[in-house]
This record gives structure tokens, C-alpha cells and sequence, in this order.
């Protein structure tokens, strides 16, 4: 104990703009809240249970350095495999709607590793649609920190194609 205070005490001179003091962040296996970026970036070492996710998630937000607005980052260690079903996803929209309500409107960026769980990530995406909280599917931490400056709802560009004139098509089907 008085080694760590020690060590904080040398850190806090080195370093004076950074708050090195015992934490509830600093000292958490899974979620960092990084506040200048309005971030709270969570790093799974296996992929969690609903019940995992929600007691996570639930000691994040009720940590004093969390505010209203902040967007997370779900990333997790590459190889280890994901478990969700469609009704753990269904689950997990579900929740995120919910926090939402709790919170406020807020965005999530997951970082896929993994073709399968890329395509799991945008099912996230796709199923959330039109709630308060926004979701993207990324391939590289850098995009998903990138998106998350600025995060924006995904919309698909819509291409509206002339109508064909069954003359231009067949010729010798145009009435004349």
C-alpha cells in the first residue's frame, strides 16, 4: 500500500495533468474510461456472457469518471472464440436499448477479428437501426476510434435507376 502510494506520488510529479490516484478505472480488468476522449473502451480477454456484459457495462457507467454521452469501444483478444447466438444478440440490442433510455443516446464501436465475427458485429448493427444507441462494425481498432469522433448512423446510399423504356431495350417492340 505505501509502495503504490509512493509510486503514484512519483508518477503525479512526473507526469502533474494526469490523475493517478487509486481509480475505479485504473484498476479494472475489463473497461479503461478515457474522459478527454469521452470514451469508455472495453477489452475482453474471452467473450462475456449477457450477464458478464451488463455487470461490466453497469460498474462502468455507475464510475464517477463516466458521463452521459460518453460512446464505447468493445475489443477483445484476437483467437479467443465468439459464442453468440442470435438470441444473445437479440439480448444484447435489447440491453443496449435500455441503457440508452438510462443514459442517453450513445454509440458503440466493436472491432471484429474475425470474419465470422464481423458479420455477427453488423447483425448488431443492422438490429439496431432505429434506437437511441448506434452501432458499426469495424475491422481495425484505428476505424472504430477514428468513427467514434464522429459517429454517425450507417446509411446505405440508395441508387434510384431510370425507368427502361421497352423500346430502347427491344426495338422491334416499339409501337410506331
Amino acid at each position: 500500500m505505501i509502495r503504490e502510494l509512493f509510486l503514484s506520488k512519483v508518477v503525479a510529479d512526473i507526469l502533474p495533468y494526469m490523475s493517478v490516484g487509486p481509480t475505479r478505472t485504473g484498476m479494472h480488468p475489463v473497461y479503461r474510461i478515457d474522459v478527454a476522449r469521452k470514451l469508455v473502451t472495453l477489452y475482453w480477454q474471452e467473450f462475456p456472457t449477457m450477464a458478464r456484459l451488463r455487470e461490466v457495462v453497469e460498474e462502468a457507467i455507475a464510475d464517477p469518471e463516466f458521463h452521459p454521452g460518453m460512446n464505447f469501444l468493445w475489443d477483445r483478444k484476437p483467437g479467443e472464440p465468439n459464442t453468440a447466438t442470435p438470441e444473445y444478440l437479440r439480448d444484447a440490442v435489447y440491453y443496449l436499448q435500455v441503457l440508452a433510455e438510462e443514459i442517453g443516446p450513445h454509440a458503440w464501436a466493436i472491432v471484429a477479428h474475425t470474419p465470422g465475427d464481423f458479420g455477427k458485429a453488423r447483425m448488431l448493427e443492422s438490429m439496431s437501426d432505429q434506437g437511441k444507441v448506434t452501432i458499426r462494425a469495424f475491422q481495425s481498432r484505428g476505424d472504430a476510434e477514428e468513427w467514434l469522433r464522429n459517429p454517425v448512423r450507417y446509411e446505405p446510399i440508395v441508387v434510384h435507376f431510370p425507368a427502361r423504356n421497352a423500346s430502347s431495350i427491344h426495338p422491334g417492340l416499339a409501337s410506331g
